[in-house]
């Protein structure tokens, strides 16, 4: 269920809806498509409500984690299907299907049965088949999450490029952190029907606005305590230096796992803290230690020394890396 949801999107361009399963993600877009219908609240699209306009004429085309390929149909009567509903003229739906198959980059393939394509290409033809009739809005429900991980990011590129080149607004639904960053313009992290942080992907990454949406995308130390003077006296970890002096009073500071260090000797804000465990992530080395009450999560980049569990370490937080967070 949604709660007080509220999202404008500008034309052409490419948000992503972020959350995970259960967070009202595909209600989003099956209310959009008249597929679900509102309890109260308005659609619009260019200031115009579209509650009372039939799903097939609102112009907004959803496209499912599955193709839903017609299996009886082969790949050109696939893409040209919703051109001939429309009564197009079949020498236009065949030169249609041609510029598509050419934007996908699966040229020639129009006699190819459905059955013969495989994962990527069935998405692929999928994607073709929603964009021949140029919709207003392209809406995308988890497209590429059942495909394996080259595929799925050679087909991330693909949209991202077919959707710039096109100027479509484009509505894209994942669970997936580095997919929802790599695909967008804007990005929405949705989290039990509500929407708890909207901005460009690079500035939710580093730095979300409230600790709800700093979990999700990866943020797991946070410091809660009474500023002053460029400090935060955090109740767990004792003083920390802040970036900010202007900051006074009761406030949570967060830092990203990317941004701490781990070194032997102790400096300004360093915590005392003792290895929990130790993994090989291949680009990172992603280290858990404990700081008093608090454990936190440190991705080193490689090459970076093993550490042993229990070895006595300290963590140093740069005060440029701590931002603020609302609780």
């Amino acid at each position: 269920m949604l709660k007080d949801f509220s999202l404008s999107i500008n034309d052409g361009e490419m948000v992503t809806l972020l959350g995970p399963s259960g967070s009202g993600k595909s209600t989003v877009l099956k209310l959009i498509a008249g597929i679900e219908q509102l309890d109260n609240g308005d659609i619009r699209f260019d200031g115009e409500s579209i509650l009372q306009t039939e799903p097939n004429k609102r112009g907004a085309v959803l496209m499912f984690q599955k193709s839903y390929l017609f299996p009886f149909l082969n790949v050109e009567e696939n893409i040209g299907f919703g051109l001939k509903m429309q009564g197009v003229a079949p020498s236009v739906i065949q030169g249609e299907v041609k510029r598509m198959l050419s934007l996908i980059g699966l040229p020639g393939i129009e006699k190819r049965k459905v059955g013969q394509l495989s994962g990527g290409e069935g998405q692929r033809v999928a994607l073709a088949r929603a964009l021949v009739t140029q919709p207003k809005l392209l809406m995308l429900d988890e497209p590429l999450s059942s495909l394996d991980t080259s595929v799925r990011m050679n087909l991330q590129a693909a949209i991202r490029d077919i959707q710039r080149e096109l100027g479509i607004t484009t509505i894209f639904v994942t669970h997936d952190l580095s997919e929802a960053m790599a695909m967008s313009d804007r990005m929405a992290i949705l989290l039990d029907g509500e929407v708890t942080a909207y901005d460009k992907p690079e500035t939710l990454f580093h730095r979300p606005p409230c600790v709800r949406s700093a979990k999700f995308v990866g943020v797991d130390l946070f410091l809660e305590g009474e500023a002053s003077g460029g400090w935060l006296d955090a109740a767990d970890v004792g003083r920390v230096r802040l970036n900010d002096e202007s900051k006074v009073g009761r406030s949570v500071f967060a830092i990203r796992p990317e941004h701490i260090r781990i070194q032997k000797e102790e400096t300004e804000n360093s915590l005392a803290g003792v290895v929990q465990s130790c993994l090989f992530r291949g680009e990172a080395l992603e280290v858990q230690v404990r700081l008093g009450e608090l454990t936190t999560r440190v991705r080193l980049p490689m090459p970076a020394p093993m550490f042993a569990h229990g070895e006595n370490v300290f963590v140093q937080l740069p005060a440029e890396y701590l931002f603020e967070v609302a609780a």
